[in-house]
């Protein structure tokens, strides 16, 4: 019962934020900074991000490149006889890099990945066990490492109007982010008094 109040008056904090605060979402990109995986994950478990270029939140906000993102794990449904898992997260606090912990509304975008590429698709468990793959000369150059692209099979949800960040869904299989994936959010300061829990 404590559960469902609880998980009710969060739903009303976020959506009162959400339409009582006229507040401009801004991108922020980042990189994860250690490596997550449903298998092994649990609800609870801290995450961080680190913003990988300078941006400026609506409210006049500077944030350097270098400050961090950080938040939890809020559930996670692993993989079970090769069926989808889900792991949900929020990001709500926000490191100042030379300053102050800001609290803020994140919502995740996207997530994307640099491991290398096999027939022009990402391939999961290649990039996992970094066994070497079919990649261009240029790639090769570089280690391997190609232009940012979609994580094959993971679909990332996520709303402003949600408590947490958003919710990744990786078919047939965990959800798996090597740390330096690069993480999309679109970021605002929670003004005082309207603290989402």
């Amino acid at each position: 019962m404590f559960k469902q109040i609880a998980a009710f008056a969060a739903v009303l904090t976020c959506a009162s934020f959400a339409a009582a605060q006229n507040v401009t979402m801004v991108s922020v990109p980042a990189t994860l900074e250690k490596t997550v995986d449903a298998k092994k994950a649990k609800a609870g478990d801290p995450l961080s991000a680190k913003v990988s270029s300078a941006v400026q939140l609506s409210d006049g906000t500077k944030v350097p490149a270098g400050s961090v993102l950080t938040g939890h794990i809020d559930s996670v449904a692993p993989s079970e006889k090769k069926g989808d898992s889900t792991m949900t997260v929020t990001f709500d606090k926000l490191q100042i890099k030379g300053g102050n912990q800001i609290d803020v509304k994140a919502t995740l975008v996207s997530a994307m990945t640099t491991a290398p590429v096999s027939g022009g698709a990402y391939d999961a468990g290649l990039a996992r066990q970094g066994a070497p793959q079919n990649t261009t000369n240029a790639q090769n150059n570089l280690g391997g490492i190609g232009p940012p692209h979609p994580i094959e099979g993971l679909t990332v949800t996520g709303s402003p109007h949600d408590a947490s960040s958003g919710t990744l869904t990786q078919a047939k299989g965990n959800v798996h982010l090597s740390s330096g994936v690069d993480l999309e959010f679109s970021v605002a300061v929670i003004p005082p008094g309207a603290k989402v829990q």
